[in-house]
């Protein structure tokens, strides 16, 4: 502080008298001031500022502007020491740099409220952005099309659309709500969302539209699980002759993905390696999702083999790939690979683990990864407790998933951690455990979904318990509207009471065509009953649904070798 003081004196109050040590910065920049004119003195200081690369050197530069009113002249160089404020991860130094201009400079301008708006939406400040636009209005100040997309941003990331509403309003009483920047920013609001008619009625009267409208919405259909309109507005931006980055081509091989098109994943991939796309992280865990959940393990692995860098994401989306493909045990042998490369086990590592251990059948395996979720410390939350306890059930120790059930707090437990315990329970024949166990769950106010429905049905249908379920599937059309998988629960429940025909008139009551899992638990059903004529009905209806289906052929020809005392077939 002494040291500041002098150089204060020597500099600003034309002191002669020589200092020793003076400080550099200060010497330089004090100089500038008095040898430069006031343009060439902005200019200096705004390559300052431009080179400056800490909150310290920053708070330097702000204190000498201050001292010489400079920052009071300068709306570009007060600007400036904003946002770089807000890069620095200080946004009340920024703030409060502000609110002095606002009273000490020169007549305010939107120039400087945008800055400000800016720094704080590009923080992620989102009540302190709104609250700022706000106080902008009351000001007097007009907002413009550089106002609008920080405001239409923080409204997005904080699904604050009826107030991003409000905020287009304002653009379209301005006129700025034409502007190529706004639109964008409108679309990505909207699509974000999920209103997708206002997001997509102004992406289609957009006059231009850039890549990252097109990405907006591409994205935005992704997100929302609608894969092919996601591709088909793909197709148009290619025919409107847009290259897609490697942004796009995240959301695209996303789309690809929940689809399963095998060959439209080669193409995409082919995409990526042309436009050297892959050597980003992110696009190259988006090929090897893709490829996973198309089936193709093998282009998985070819790419993940290639990186040159990985993340907990890139082992993530292998060792899920292998498990939902039938390949825990590739899942396993990658594991231990992940675990030798140092990269951080996590939460998803270990829920994928488990469900790889509950694939294999394996509850030896299974506590081993428990066990090791304990020692590690890791956060355990409830998508991991429900994990494990499916893995217990699904590995024959339902004590251990009941243990882990009553050691949850019952604030804490979610829908699923009583539908995977009511499954348990159905699995292993015990009707009853789970009647019971769904009385407590409405009890305790947690409201049954459709899941719900299908294991309690499940459940009645293992344990024979028909008047049960009968009662379950009235209560269930009181809240939920029943699936095919419930109905086929309820086919497969009454077939196995032999009540075949009371079967049949469920069937044929379905508000809609009954699918090969209706139709396929009926013929089961005449199988076990020896029923030809039911049998014939379900099995002339399988053949049209699934003609490719050998299995419900040799069901049908079991039912005819067994009316007939014939050699039966697959057995």
């Amino acid at each position: 502080m002494q040291r500041l003081g002098s150089l204060h004196h020597h500099f600003f109050l034309g002191s002669r008298k020589p200092l020793l040590n003076p400080c550099p910065f200060y010497s330089f920049i004090s100089i500038c001031t008095f040898s430069y004119s006031p343009d060439s003195t902005e200019v200096i200081y705004d390559n300052l500022l431009k080179s400056c690369d800490g909150l310290a050197f920053l708070k330097q530069i702000h204190l000498v502007l201050t001292t010489t009113s400079l920052i009071d002249k300068s709306p570009h160089l007060g600007a400036q020491i904003i946002i770089k404020y807000a890069q620095f991860g200080d946004p009340n130094s920024a703030r409060a740099l502000f609110d002095h201009i606002n009273i000490h400079g020169d007549k305010p301008s939107s120039f400087l409220w945008n800055t400000m708006i800016r720094a704080y939406a590009n923080g992620g400040h989102c009540f302190e952005t709104l609250q700022l636009y706000s106080v902008m209005h009351r000001a007097g100040i007009s907002p413009n099309n550089y106002t609008f997309p920080f405001i239409f941003k923080v409204c997005a990331s904080n699904s604050l659309i009826l107030l991003g509403k409000v905020a287009h309003g304002d653009a379209l009483k301005t006129g700025f709500d034409s502007d190529l920047y706004v639109e964008a920013a409108l679309v990505d609001m909207y699509a974000k969302g999920d209103q997708f008619c206002d997001g997509r009625k102004i992406f289609d009267e957009m006059s231009m539209k850039d890549l990252v409208c097109w990405t907006a919405m591409i994205t935005a259909y992704e997100q929302a699980e609608k894969p092919e309109e996601a591709l088909i507005l793909f197709q148009k931006m290619q025919q409107e002759g847009l290259l897609a980055d490697s942004v796009t081509i995240v959301s695209v091989a996303s789309a690809i993905g929940r689809l399963g098109h095998a060959k439209r994943a080669q193409s995409v991939h082919c995409y990526a390696i042309r436009h050297l796309f892959l050597e980003e992280i992110c696009v190259a865990n988006s090929v090897i999702a893709m490829h996973a959940k198309c089936g193709d393990m093998d282009k998985a692995r070819l790419v993940f083999d290639m990186m040159d860098e990985r993340n907990s994401i890139s082992w993530n989306s292998m060792l899920s790939g292998y498990t939902q493909n039938g390949k825990a045990s590739e899942a396993l042998l990658l594991f231990d690979e992940m675990r030798d490369s140092g990269c951080e086990l996590n939460p998803v590592t270990a829920l994928i683990m488990v469900a790889a251990s509950a694939y294999l059948g394996s509850s030896h395996l299974g506590r081993k990864f428990h066990d090791f979720i304990l020692d590690s410390k890791m956060k355990v939350d409830m998508n991991l407790w429900n994990a494990l306890m499916d893995m217990y059930a699904k590995c024959g120790d339902l004590e251990t998933a009941v243990e882990i059930f009553s050691g949850i707090h019952p604030s804490e437990r979610d829908v699923c951690s009583w539908n995977v315990l009511i499954s348990g329970y159905g699995m292993h024949g015990y009707g009853k455990e789970a009647l019971k166990l769904f009385s407590r769950m409405q009890e305790e106010g947690v409201e049954p979904n459709h899941i719900t429905f299908t294991s309690i049905l499940s459940a009645c249908s293992h344990a024979g318990l028909v008047d049960e379920g009968r009662k379950c599937f009235r209560d269930m059309t009181k809240s939920v509207t029943p699936e095919m998988k419930h109905y086929a629960c309820m086919v497969d429940m009454l077939g196995r009471a032999g009540l075949l025909q009371e079967a049949f008139d469920l069937i044929k009551e379905m508000p809609a065509p009954p699918n090969d899992s209706v139709w396929g638990a009926l013929l089961l059903a005449c199988k076990i009953h020896g029923n030809m004529e039911l049998g014939k009905i379900a099995a002339n209806n399988l053949f049209q649904l699934e003609p490719n289906h050998t299995g419900y052929y040799v069901l049908m020809s079991n039912i005819y070798a067994a009316q007939t005392g014939g050699k039966k077939l697959g057995n």
